[in-house]
């Protein structure tokens, strides 16, 4: 009699760590069919010249950004829901595969009358980067994502 009750329970208990182990790997499938965007994207943003250097980087759900050559003194601030929407529809309103054959709209950068930027996108193991522009000129097919990464950085920047 104690036989057929181990029996019986090690096949109940079986078959529930299966109904479990599948429930997992659901929940793992799930997670494969997010977006790609959200893990995997990181924009970055670097205007320097003789005198000016500021870098701006988001990653996750955090922005990142810096004056500091040296990079010793870098901000951090989380960034709200509604702005990290706003700048994933801003990425994925613009074709990243594009941006290495930007013109910029003016090339001042070039003799120093005013910083030299750039925009990187990486997105999984792909970096997409646009060719040097004016800070603050950005080229007409990028230039509501870098006005939008600008304005958050100067909402979380310390005065």
């Amino acid at each position: 009699m104690k036989l057929l009750v181990c029996l019986f329970l090690m096949l109940v208990s079986s078959k529930e760590c299966q109904n479990k182990k599948s429930s997992l790997n659901d929940s793992n499938n799930k997670k494969a069919e997010m977006p790609l965007l959200q893990d995997t994207l990181k924009i970055v943003y670097r205007a320097s010249t003789r005198g000016f250097f500021e870098v701006i980087q988001i990653e996750g759900d955090s922005i990142f950004f810096t004056k500091d050559y040296n990079l010793k003194k870098i901000d951090t601030v989380i960034l709200p829901p509604e702005d990290k929407t706003s700048l994933l529809n801003l990425v994925n309103s613009i074709d990243i595969n594009e941006l290495t054959q930007l013109e910029p709209p003016s090339k001042t950068h070039q003799y120093d009358a005013a910083p030299a930027a750039f925009l990187k996108i990486t997105k999984g193991d792909k970096e997409f980067m646009t060719p040097s522009f004016d800070h603050g000129n950005p080229p007409k097919t990028i230039k509501p994502l870098v006005d939008k990464i600008l304005s958050l950085k100067t909402l979380f920047e310390k005065p």
